[in-house]
């Protein structure tokens, strides 16, 4: 690993910086899926809201561990 993440303040920072990207794509999600600014159908605006949904989750829990780590 490179030493300069091995500051646990720059772990804390990226763990947030992670987490703060999670919330913001499930965010996207809820947009997407009530305004459908794309003029998408019923299905494709259901797949993208599903879409940004899980990638927010999984990426605000990678942010978490990270975070918890150090």
């Amino acid at each position: 690993m490179c030493p300069y993440l091995r500051n646990g303040v720059q772990v804390y920072y990226i763990g947030k910086t992670l987490e703060l990207m999670g919330i913001v794509c499930a965010g996207a999600a809820l947009f997407i899926g009530i305004v459908n600014p794309y003029g998408y159908t019923e299905t494709q605006a259901m797949g993208a809201e599903m879409g940004f949904l899980a990638l927010g989750i999984i990426v605000f829990f990678i942010g978490r561990q990270i975070e918890k780590q150090q």
